[in-house]
């Protein structure tokens, strides 16, 4: 009898450990669809470039005055698995970016502001662990270039490259409650503010990228 009292003890054990971890675990949950919006604090710091002709020659001081705040709405989806979920957003996204510009062909000219906009839809899957509302998660996103306008365009000798599609990755917590799900995130960028800008065919020397902290509110319509 003693020799089996071990291994009946150890059985119990391991029957009453698995019955809570049973318990415990998350239940599957149904998808969730809906509608999300939400708002950027872009990151950056004034940064100054010179604009020059063929001759090397200093037309213009060009510099970063501000970001502009970001503003997003689309659409959601999400599914959880135990302690795991995955979500998938595509959003309409648009900021701005200020620059001082100084003439030096002319210098009775004042500084002029002027201003680039930028509209992307934003494609992104994020996944990660959740447990009674909370997630933790990362994931990549596309940025594909919708909508674009500049008043740099008057400048002489800019041009601009810009791309189809660029790149990013973010993290985030948010908390599920009900129908809303509240998420802050850190977007980074894998571009920089101006590579984008030309001055006679010589890239702008512009290394600030638009990254962002970025606050979503979203409501699940099915659920």
């Amino acid at each position: 009898m003693k020799n089996l009292f071990l291994p009946l003890l150890v059985c119990f054990i391991s029957v009453q450990t698995y019955a809570q971890i049973t318990v415990q675990e998350p239940l599957p949950t149904k998808p969730r669809f809906g509608i999300k919006f939400g708002t950027s604090l872009m990151s950056g710091s004034s940064e100054i470039t010179y604009a020059g002709n063929n001759n090397n020659e200093a037309l213009y001081e060009v510099s970063i005055s501000k970001l502009t705040q970001q503003y997003s709405f689309g659409l959601f989806g999400q599914k959880k698995f135990g302690w795991l979920y995955v979500e998938g957003n595509a959003l309409y996204s648009s900021y701005g970016v200020n620059y001082d510009v100084k003439s030096y062909s002319n210098n009775d000219t004042p500084i002029s502001k002027m201003e680039e906009k930028f509209g992307y839809v934003d494609l992104q899957v994020m996944a990660g662990l959740t447990h009674k509302g909370f997630r933790l998660g990362v994931g990549p996103v596309a940025h594909i270039l919708a909508n674009h306008t500049s008043d740099m365009s008057k400048m002489e000798g800019y041009t601009e490259k810009l791309r189809a599609v660029s790149y990013g990755f973010s993290g985030s917590i948010g908390y599920d409650i009900s129908r809303f799900s509240f998420d802050v995130k850190y977007d980074k960028a894998f571009r920089s503010v101006g590579d984008h800008i030309y001055y006679s065919n010589k890239k702008s020397l512009f290394k600030e990228t638009p990254d962002a902290i970025t606050f979503t509110i979203g409501i699940a319509l099915i659920k």
